[in-house]
């Protein structure tokens, strides 16, 4: 880890962690829902992701201040988001995330995903106000086997503490085919809480898979 520098993402970060939303959204597969649900290249997908980005919000997982990134030699080679759900008086993040689409992606492709909705319902998953919520974890191939997911749980859920000392759970979501993913939450004290399983047989068309878990740790007081 001495040869890696972990920070919080700043603005010059923006397309390499829209590489990142698009490389964990697709997890093991080549199914990028933006793309699927919204009828775009993956091209115009990672346009829009920038400029969703570049829009500043806070509080969810297209806010530039909940990423930390690992820097090698200059460059940022991985990265993880998390952020605690909408505090009192703040907006939730699905509020959040539902107005920085609506804005960039354009009146067809939101009118596209309204046709589309009902396959993707039953896997749809509530955040829960004043937890940690982890979302889009990626780490570049070279540099992968080096603890940097690791270390980026760690360090979320330690900068979480300092903010909210009052903080109680910390959660994620994940499709149950990434059992990579779930293998290093369950080592870091995170079990499977919930499953969601989609009865439409043509979510596969649309999504990595048809069934995702919630996963949740709580924190000692």
């Amino acid at each position: 880890m001495n040869d890696y520098l972990m920070r919080k993402a700043i603005k010059s970060d923006i397309p390499f962690l829209a590489d990142v939303v698009i490389a964990a959204e697709k997890g093991i597969t080549d199914k990028l829902n933006y793309s699927t649900l919204f009828n775009l290249s993956e091209k115009k997908v990672k346009e829009f992701i920038i400029s969703m980005f570049e829009e500043e919000v806070d509080g969810c997982e297209f806010s530039l201040s909940s990423y930390l990134v690992a820097e090698y030699n200059g460059a940022p080679v991985a990265a993880f988001s998390s952020w605690i759900e909408c505090f009192e008086g703040e907006l939730p993040s699905k509020i959040l995330k539902s107005n920085l689409i609506s804005y960039t992606f354009g009146k067809e492709s939101i009118e596209f995903l309204k046709t589309k909705s009902h396959i993707i319902e039953d896997i749809y998953i509530e955040r829960e106000p004043l937890t940690l919520q982890f979302e889009y974890l990626f780490v570049s191939d070279s540099h992968r086997g080096k603890g940097l997911p690791d270390e980026f749980i760690n360090e979320h859920e330690k900068n979480a503490r300092l903010i909210y000392p009052a903080l109680e759970k910390a959660q994620g979501q994940l499709f149950k085919n990434n059992e990579r993913i779930l293998k290093l939450f369950k080592k870091h004290g995170y079990k499977i809480v919930e499953s969601y399983k989609s009865r439409n047989n043509e979510i596969l068309n649309y999504l990595p898979f048809n069934e995702k878990y919630k996963i949740e740790k709580t924190f000692k007081k």
